[in-house]
């Protein structure tokens, strides 16, 4: 008697990919033909019975097509049928651009991302949606994922595409205090952190900051002829040192 022991796995998703290339290599071949021939054949659906042996390892189904002679086997019908391009945009999302990041390259572990897919989560733009709509994650997943750990990760990704650069520093006196004046793009992102300088090894104070700039007043005796280090941290993902001569 035949088994299935010695018959290739595959699973469904590659199953049908390869059907779809074929069929639309057999639609890409009847534009050039229709140049020349006014009336031809096409497939208008595909139907398929399938006998195989499924099997789950606990995170993939994977089946095995029953050869001749084999039993046991269970029957899997698929029906293909023709999707327009605009009834494909309507019915799904935006594929993933090169400025958008997918969840594979965010640091979570991959149970983290399994789940995460399976309620259609592929990007960080998705995660950001759930975020905005305050769905609580924890819930919905019963406790597999921490709602904290991604709420960093998301943060750290939208300091990524938005790093900090300064164009210009330039001290002055305000009274009898030296005030440093940091102008840049993307320097005080985060209102839920408060940017923190340091310069030359001191803590001082930041007493205005946005996007475009920070003031910061320092202690007269703190400023020192020649070279001066500042140290600023913005937010938990972005911190840079600058070296400013007085």
């Amino acid at each position: 008697m035949a088994t299935a022991k010695n018959n290739t796995v595959w699973n469904l998703e590659s199953f049908i990919d390869s059907l779809v290339v074929e069929l639309d290599k057999a639609r890409e071949t009847l534009a050039v033909k229709a140049i020349n021939r006014p009336l031809t054949y096409t497939v208008k659906d595909v139907g398929l019975d399938l006998q195989l042996f499924p099997s789950y390892n606990g995170d993939q189904v994977q089946f095995i097509t029953a050869q001749p002679g084999q039993s046991g086997a269970s029957k899997l019908s698929i029906q293909l049928g023709s999707i327009t391009d605009q009834q494909i945009r309507q019915t799904s999302k935006e594929p993933i651009t090169v400025d958008t990041k997918s969840i594979d390259e965010i640091e979570v572990d991959n149970e983290t991302k399994k789940t995460l897919r399976k309620m259609g989560v592929t990007s960080v733009n998705d995660l950001e949606k759930l975020e905005k709509k305050n769905v609580d994650l924890e819930k919905v997943t019963n406790k597999k994922i921490s709602y904290k750990s991604l709420a960093d990760v998301l943060q750290k990704s939208k300091r990524s595409s938005l790093p900090p650069s300064v164009g210009k520093v330039s001290l002055s006196m305000s009274g009898n205090k030296p005030v440093l004046l940091v102008e840049g793009e993307n320097l005080h992102v985060d209102n839920k952190f408060e940017p923190v300088a340091v310069v030359n090894d001191q803590l001082v104070s930041v007493i205005a900051s946005d996007k475009k700039q920070i003031m910061i007043e320092v202690q007269p005796e703190i400023i020192k002829g020649g070279k001066n280090e500042l140290v600023m941290t913005l937010d938990p993902y972005a911190i840079f040192k600058l070296e400013i001569n007085n």
